[in-house]
């Protein structure tokens, strides 16, 4: 310990652990020197129980201010092992919020709720299948199952937290509640999302700071969505992209969309199932000049 303040990650197995030591690693420390943080990725369970290993990792999250070495910060930034920091940008997390209070995005309003219903328009229409239709804020506890709902929604892939306040609210959510189910429930988001919001303890953080890459592409670049059959957009529309960039490849196309929604971002969430695109955002832009979509 150097500092009074962490940031904390949970990155368990190779696929996880390996995409954030080559992509996110020397990211988020530039960041921390910048800030004055610590930074502690866990890369085994901090809860290796039969109930534990049947439930995502993600759960282990609420376990981060229960360990030794959370006593010896003031405040710790949980931010999700997916995520990379555009440090040209981006403030000091922390800064603003009240140590009494858990810093969050709202997940509901990025940029405005309008806009935010209409991707999430397109991505049912992506997936097709989904039984879980959250159009509205208090769907997303209600079709949880959960007693009441709220007119926001904490985003817990980054949270600012407090030891001496939030420990025992993180430790009920996780041992009060259940994983349901696939990737559609959210993991603990939900239950999460639910008893902060019902303990009042929310201070909303700029939108910047957890800004959803696969909402980002539903909506500023739907054409992404069409590679082979997504959407179903016709073929031409893809084709028209790519002709944009002076005919580059595919890969080519999602570097220049994913690293302009970087840009436009403090904390850029990848949300897991498109770990893969990390590795095509350029880090060293700095302005949309430098994509060289031209040259």
């Amino acid at each position: 310990m150097s500092h009074s303040k962490a940031i904390v990650t949970i990155a368990i197995g190779e696929k996880y652990y390996g995409v954030w030591k080559r992509v996110c690693e020397a990211n988020w420390q530039a960041y921390a020197d910048k800030y004055a943080y610590d930074l502690i990725c866990i890369d085994r369970p901090l809860d290796t129980s039969e109930r534990a290993a049947k439930r995502s990792p993600a759960w282990q999250k609420c376990l981060i201010l229960s360990q030794d070495f959370s006593a010896n910060y003031e405040r710790v930034v949980w931010i999700d092992s997916d995520i990379l920091i555009n440090t040209a940008a981006a403030r000091c997390i922390a800064a603003d919020v009240p140590v009494s209070k858990v810093g969050a995005v709202e997940a509901m309003s990025q940029p405005t709720h309008a806009l935010y219903v209409q991707a999430l328009g397109r991505l049912y229409e992506f997936w097709r299948a989904t039984s879980l239709i959250n159009f509205e804020p208090h769907q997303y506890y209600t079709n949880w199952g959960l007693p009441s709902g709220f007119n926001e929604v904490v985003q817990t892939g980054v949270l600012v937290l407090s030891p001496s306040h939030h420990r025992k609210l993180l430790e009920k959510t996780y041992f009060d509640y259940e994983e349901k189910g696939g990737r559609e429930w959210h993991m603990e988001m939900r239950p999460l999302s639910y008893e902060l919001m019902k303990a009042d303890v929310v201070h909303w953080l700029d939108h910047r700071f957890n800004l959803n890459w696969g909402e980002q592409r539903a909506m500023y670049y739907p054409f992404l969505l069409e590679s082979e059959r997504r959407l179903g957009l016709a073929s031409r529309v893809w084709r028209k992209a790519l002709d944009v960039v002076g005919g580059r490849s595919n890969l080519r196309l999602v570097a220049l969309c994913a690293t302009t929604a970087f840009l436009n971002s403090y904390m850029l969430h990848f949300g897991g199932s498109d770990l893969s695109d990390m590795d095509l955002v350029d880090l060293t832009a700095r302005s949309w000049r430098d994509l060289g979509m031209w040259k």
